[in-house]
């Protein structure tokens, strides 16, 4: 009996072990997917073909992650996290052009946290354009009727980088800035097209202020050329692509929400010689808590393309609008309904931010696959969807 208690206590220490060392670490994530009715028609182009209406089941940007710390004392901790999108679970892992999603394809880092100097971290992450200017203002995100993103009709200058460094400062009574660095690896052409970010934001109470700045080097932009519903990008010594965003929001103790935003575009092109284009963008959030529910709805524009050659300014318009419903089931799990509808111009070809439609396939020269959305055609789509976090 004595040789089975120890055998017993032997065998529970040994599992007890690593799971008190490796106590801090913590999994999370959420898994959530909508039934839709979409179609993108309109193409310009009578040799573009439309997305013809059809039913789908989409994947809202479902993900799972792990992080950790460890206290090194002092105020001091390291911290490390790897997160991937479990995008497209719907349909097997594989999207509709043959894409599939691999490990650590969001924010994975690891990096060094003090209570008075800030936080610095190394790895593939948000830029602070992107993580420290959105306020709150994304009310559909993750789902067909968000609006940010390059390819989208607003914030068009957030990214997520790779090889890069981040630090974020500590608060400072509601204040608090950030700077972003994304390294050129390859350096092609004797290029370096490496990326800075830098934003701050304040926060006092259901009031909250964000301005950021975001640039990338020797890069220009093929005017005439799209891929993924943004403009093609080309190395080009000297040219930049630059960003500036101003965006401000408020909760109030009713429940309500009220936001703003505003993006200017400086846009060098990859040709050498050629002039700077400009391009502005701008959207606005409203949000209605009742109890359990809250009704949402934004509008975003996405303005002229300032120095255009290729058809006319206006061509490169685009607009988007978003009717939302969410009702809480528990803390954990919603239900939502969404309706959305972006207008593209002639030359345009904004689209769908997680789950997009695309016309047709091509290759970059690389052999990479990537989708096509014909230019002119306006994509809108009506989902109910079911979000469950963990």
């Amino acid at each position: 009996m004595m040789q089975k208690k120890s055998l017993a206590a032997l065998v529970a220490t040994l599992f007890a072990v690593p799971f008190a060392a490796h106590a801090d670490v913590t999994i999370y994530g959420f898994i959530s997917s909508s039934i839709e009715s979409t179609k993108a028609t309109g193409a310009t182009n009578p040799n573009q073909p439309d997305y013809k209406s059809r039913t789908r089941i989409v994947d809202d940007n479902s993900r799972i992650g792990f992080k950790g710390f460890e206290d090194l004392g002092n105020g001091t901790k390291a911290v490390w996290q790897v997160e991937q999108s479990l995008k497209y679970f719907e349909q097997g892992g594989t999207n509709d052009i043959g894409q599939t999603a691999t490990f650590a394809t969001r924010n994975s880092f690891v990096g060094l946290d003090n209570s008075n100097a800030g936080k610095v971290i190394l790895g593939y992450n948000d830029s602070v354009y992107k993580s420290m200017t959105n306020i709150g203002l994304n009310l559909f995100g993750d789902s067909t009727a968000e609006n940010n993103g390059a390819s989208n009709v607003y914030s068009r200058g957030e990214a997520r980088l790779k090889n890069s460094v981040h630090y974020f400062s500590p608060n400072w009574s509601g204040f608090q800035v950030g700077a972003s660095y994304g390294v050129d690896e390859t350096r092609k052409n004797g290029t370096n097209a490496s990326r800075i970010s830098l934003a701050g934001n304040y926060t006092n109470g259901g009031l909250q202020v964000a301005l950021g700045w975001d640039r990338t080097n020797d890069t220009g932009i093929a005017l005439n050329s799209f891929q993924n519903s943004a403009y093609t990008t080309g190395a080009l010594s000297g040219a930049n692509i630059t960003y500036t965003k101003l965006a401000t929001s408020y909760k109030f103790a009713t429940g309500t929400f009220v936001g703003a935003g505003y993006e200017f575009g400086r846009l060098d092109q990859s040709t050498a010689g050629a002039a700077s284009l400009k391009q502005d963008d701008w959207t606005i959030s409203l949000g209605q808590d009742y109890g359990a529910a809250t009704f949402k709805i934004e509008y975003s524009s996405l303005g002229r393309l300032k120095g255009a050659t290729a058809g006319t300014e206006d061509d490169y318009k685009a607009h988007q609008w978003a009717l939302g419903l969410d009702y809480n089931l528990s803390k954990t799990t919603k239900l939502f309904s969404y309706y959305t509808k972006i207008t593209n111009k002639g030359k345009q070809e904004a689209n769908f931010a997680n789950t997009p439609v695309y016309t047709s396939t091509a290759q970059t020269s690389s052999g990479t696959t990537y989708g096509v959305l014909s230019q002119g055609v306006d994509p809108q789509a009506f989902g109910v969807g079911l979000k469950v976090a963990f």
